[in-house]
């Protein structure tokens, strides 16, 4: 079998072709003029960022403020864009980068920052696939992105952020249980067609209802973030699964 492209967008199509992942993956489309003025209208927030690339770099956010008022933030720079004109100008350029567009998820926070998670899903040969570890990662004050080393967040366990999170008032077992639940779903969906692949980080989002959704897929996730949490069982985990993943986050 051929290899298979590892783009987000290569895999989210795959992904979608799951009527069980569908309702927990969020609109995505190829980056285009018309994608984009449909996708705004439509929900108002959207993400755009790289198809290749990792770490948060290159992701901005689009926020529809006013009838002709449109808020585009990338890191913690902001701009405000009052002419069509001029946003079609930039979503031309952004479109010429290979990028992806996305349905916003509105984020569950801790201290009014966002947090998404990262769930690892391994499988040793011929086993099937387990959740080995998760986190969650806390935006640094003024950013959408949640990557830490981009936005100076930090990482906390998923048990904390959902402690201090609005998402308190819910038995965090079933949310857990849900995550894990999804996080396999995706594995078993993809695994087929990446055969080689044995360690994934899904980037996984709860939004302000506590309902589970997927961001990406990672192939080569670092482990390097699982050293700042307290508790290292996890880490020593993963570790065991694979003597070679990298351990550095970049």
């Amino acid at each position: 079998m051929t290899k298979l492209n590892t783009s987000k967008w290569t895999k989210y199509k795959l992904l979608r072709k799951s009527s069980k992942l569908n309702v927990n993956l969020p609109e995505t489309a190829w980056l285009r003029k018309s994608s984009f003025w449909r996708m705004i209208k439509k929900y108002r927030e959207l993400i755009i960022k790289p198809t290749g690339s990792y770490g948060g770099n290159g992701v901005i956010r689009i926020k529809k403020m006013a009838p002709s008022t449109y808020e585009v933030q990338d890191g913690a720079t902001k701009k405000i864009f009052t002419q069509q004109s001029q946003l079609n100008a930039y979503i031309k350029k952004q479109a010429s980068k290979n990028n992806i567009i996305q349905q916003r998820i509105p984020l569950a926070t801790v201290n009014d920052r966002p947090f998404d998670l990262r769930v690892m899903v391994q499988r040793r040969l011929k086993s099937p696939w387990e959740v080995t570890g998760k986190l969650a990662k806390v935006a640094g004050k003024g950013f959408v992105v949640t990557n830490i080393r981009l936005s100076s967040g930090k990482v906390v366990s998923v048990e904390h952020a959902l402690k201090n999170s609005a998402l308190k008032t819910m038995r965090a077992a079933d949310l857990l249980s849900q995550l894990d639940k999804v996080a396999l779903q995706a594995a078993q969906k993809l695994g087929p067609f990446y055969p080689w692949v044995r360690t994934m980080g899904i980037d996984m989002a709860l939004d302000k209802e506590g309902n589970v959704w997927i961001i990406e897929v990672n192939f080569i996730p670092m482990l390097g973030l699982f050293l700042k949490l307290k508790d290292k069982s996890m880490f020593h985990k993963m570790k065991s699964f694979r003597k070679n993943i990298p351990i550095n986050e970049s």
